[in-house]
């Protein structure tokens, strides 16, 4: 019996052994599993990474490539192409945490491509990403263009559209800007004192940061049809008055961000100062009313010298209080004797080529000026005074 029980123990070893046998030999190795199909790696390619992970997030690819994609099980960094950019951590969107994605751009190299890998080719984001336009308003000065000013693309058109706020150029290319997180410095174009917030960048002569009145205006206008145009040249660069300060006609702000300067209303205010003080601008009838320099004075005889009283016919002399039309610049709104009667109403009589008689200082016996400080200038000058 104790036989029978050994050989039956050793038949039942025999017996399982052989079904591990078959069991092992069953047994199949499994496939290699290539999740990187072909066209992983072009982003043209429908199997292309980045629509995987704008399907699917970040964690399928951590598993491989560990949670700081660095490579893990998997051996392949994903920063080789998206450079050493983290912008997952925490402070991404906090300008003051080391962890703020704008840091990483000009330090690391990072390309506005590899935002956009993510978050779309015009960056209003994706399933996976939100849209930058979020903190960024609706500005894509990335595109082919950018620099170009015929192109739709060219930056100054998406300043323009934003009421020219600066601060979002500030944000990559530092205030004062140089270059900064972006790289590129604004300064290699705009290199007039100010930068781009040099008067002339927006307004008159970009090649002239002497000229910073229209032309040309604020929608690149030149002619003087145009209101943002104007009059302005025939103030500013005249041979019978003297040159008319910008701050005659409005407040002029001490930087580009002066409270009023930039506001909801692109039209620029006309305040006057100095002798126009009096004046006012229609921006309906684009006219200038009671203004000094168009005729709006009198003066009196009782405040004349005793020898200049005999000038006078009357208790005063007057102007004519002219309206000049500020887009009429035909030589018809500022004509000699449209502004005050050849000569002025309440004057001996005289003539035009007489004027030089007693205001030989200012005009010559033909009447034209030869001295455009004494001309318009808030008093009268007689006598050589």
């Amino acid at each position: 019996m104790k036989y029978i029980i050994s050989y039956l123990a050793v038949f039942i070893v025999i017996i399982f052994a052989a079904a591990c046998s078959e069991i092992a030999d069953d047994i199949t190795t499994p496939q290699e599993v290539n999740i990187h199909q072909q066209g992983v790696l072009n982003s043209s390619s429908n199997n292309f990474h980045g629509k995987i992970v704008s399907e699917n997030g970040f964690k399928d690819c951590q598993q491989c490539h560990a949670a700081d994609f660095a490579g893990g099980t998997a051996g392949q960094s994903c920063v080789d192409c998206h450079s050493s950019i983290a912008v997952h951590q925490d402070g991404l969107k906090n300008p003051s945490s080391p962890n703020f994605h704008g840091k990483f751009f000009a330090p690391h190299g990072v390309m506005m491509n590899e935002c956009s890998d993510c978050h779309g080719v015009s960056y209003e984001g994706t399933s996976l990403s939100p849209s930058c336009d979020r903190c960024h308003s609706g500005i894509s000065v990335h595109k082919e263009g950018i620099v170009s000013s015929s192109s739709p693309n060219f930056h100054g058109k998406f300043i323009k559209a934003g009421n020219w706020n600066l601060e979002e150029c500030a944000q990559c290319h530092t205030e004062n800007y140089a270059g900064g997180l972006a790289a590129p410095t604004c300064n290699t174009c705009h290199s007039k004192p100010g930068g781009p917030e040099s008067c002339n960048t927006c307004h008159g002569d970009f090649s002239d940061v002497s000229k910073i009145a229209p032309p040309k205006d604020l929608s690149d206008n030149t002619a003087t049809t145009f209101a943002g145009v104007g009059a302005h040249s025939s103030h500013l660069i005249n041979t019978t008055i003297g040159n008319v300060a910008c701050e005659s006609c409005h407040v002029v702000p001490n930087e580009f961000e002066t409270t009023g300067h930039i506001d909801s209303n692109p039209k620029a205010e006309v305040t006057f100062h100095g002798i126009a003080g009096s004046g006012s601008y229609s921006s309906t009838s684009l006219t200038c009313q009671n203004t000094y320099c168009h005729g709006n004075f009198e003066y009196l005889k009782a405040n004349a010298s005793e020898q200049n009283q005999i000038a006078y016919i009357a208790d005063k002399m007057t102007g004519n209080n002219f309206s000049p039309i500020w887009n009429k610049v035909d030589g018809t709104q500022a004509v000699c004797g449209s502004c005050h009667g050849l000569p002025p109403t309440g004057h001996i009589a005289a003539t035009l080529t007489g004027c030089g008689i007693c205001h030989g200082s200012v005009v010559d016996t033909e009447g034209n000026i030869i001295d455009k400080t004494k001309h318009i200038n808030g008093q009268v000058n007689v006598f050589e005074d």
